[in-house]
């Protein structure tokens, strides 16, 4: 806990860190309705699959510079030497960024979405899905920041990329369940199946490779 208490407060003093994100999706979601005509039926043309893809690079983004700082520093040397595992170091660090600029997009998504669709049921299954993907998102990429450390963000957003689209493609799926009327909370328990496997596994995956980076 007071780790965590620590890295929300280092990550509050980065402003350009947490807010640079969430602009980035406020600007995406602003700019969608300029592409189309000015007629509410054209607005829900292809909504979601926008909302999806400025939370997926919103989170390419928050996740650009998660150890950079820390490895130039030093900082990432002393934490391998404290008792605590590095994997659950490497967690916490994630779940900070996930607090600050995931949960914020999440209710964002919600708000655009019921400002586009006027749907208030419709919206609310929204949150779950936002809330979900763009932590395993953030997973996602934390884990290319890490492999490109030092070798430059955009590398680890193109090696990562292509994990994150069996992702989309279950968010595509879910919301035509939600759209037909179909229960949508398999794919819901999916996405939660596969964040569980992802919060054990990219940590320890993460920690070795920042290790072999500081050998």
């Amino acid at each position: 806990m007071k780790i965590l208490k620590l890295e929300l407060l280092k990550l509050q003093k980065k402003t350009r860190s947490w807010l640079g994100p969430i602009l980035v999706f406020w600007l995406i979601m602003i700019a969608y309705p300029l592409t189309v005509e000015f007629l509410k039926e054209k607005f829900e043309v292809g909504f979601f699959s926008v909302l999806w893809i400025a939370i997926l690079i919103s989170m390419m983004l928050a996740a650009e510079d998660i150890f950079t700082e820390d490895f130039n520093d030093g900082t990432l040397e002393q934490m391998m030497i404290k008792s605590s595992p590095f994997s659950i170091l490497v967690s916490i660090k994630t779940l900070t960024y996930w607090m600050l600029i995931g949960v914020p997009i999440s209710v964002l998504s919600f708000i655009f979405s019921f400002g586009t669709t006027e749907n208030f049921s419709l919206s609310l299954m929204i949150l779950p899905l936002s809330l979900i993907s763009s932590y395993i998102f953030l997973n996602l990429f934390v884990l290319g920041n890490a492999l490109s450390l030092n070798k430059g963000s955009v590398l680890g957003a193109l090696i990562t990329m292509p994990l994150a689209l069996p992702v989309l493609i279950v968010l595509g799926k879910s919301l035509t369940a939600i759209q037909l009327d179909i229960n949508f909370i398999s794919f819901i328990l999916l996405l939660l199946g596969c964040l569980s496997i992802i919060m054990v596994a990219i940590p320890l995956v993460v920690s070795y490779i920042i290790k072999a980076h500081l050998e």
